[in-house]
């Protein structure tokens, strides 16, 4: 489990650490995402009453669980249509295997299979979304220092260094 800067358990984290520094590769554990992926801890700050093995073991559980087939196939219900409806679990099944080769998820240790899975669904899905090629739309074409044009104005007020070139 990895409290993120600025929420209160990293707070805590901190000052808890402060007493008694970890250092992994010469760094404070606090600066983790410093530390080199390889010799960095999945669980940084012990749990009073689970295991880390525990807290990996149940949390594959929660994700076996929101990942079968059949809770997929329900969730995909909100869908509009019958081809969204196809396309859901390839999508849900593909974020799945994302972040399994990651390390996000617990499933991790499954990188070989999953890399493979991933790929055969990725292709799948892009097959499911093929279209038609649609020329008429512009492309955004960054152009740097245009002081002649004024800067595009968004919704929330931002001004985008963007340009729209309408295609010939």
């Amino acid at each position: 489990m990895t409290p993120f800067p600025g929420t209160v358990d990293f707070g805590r984290w901190k000052t808890e650490q402060a007493k008694a520094p970890t250092l992994i590769g010469g760094l404070p554990i606090t600066r983790y995402w410093m530390i080199p992926t390889a010799i960095r801890p999945k669980t940084f700050p012990p749990h009073p009453t689970t295991s880390s093995g525990e807290i990996r073991q149940r949390t594959q559980k929660v994700w076996d669980r929101f990942y079968n087939g059949r809770a997929i196939w329900e969730r995909s219900a909100c869908t509009p249509n019958l081809r969204a409806r196809i396309t859901f679990p390839f999508l849900s099944k593909l974020y799945r295997q994302m972040y399994a080769a990651s390390g996000i998820s617990t499933d991790s240790a499954r990188r070989k299979k999953s890399k493979s899975w991933a790929r055969w669904t990725a292709k799948q899905c892009k097959q499911l979304f093929k279209a038609r090629p649609m020329p008429e739309l512009a492309s955004p074409v960054w152009t740097p220092g245009l002081p002649a044009l004024p800067p595009v104005a968004f919704g929330d007020g931002d001004a985008s260094p963007f340009v729209v070139i309408p295609r010939d």
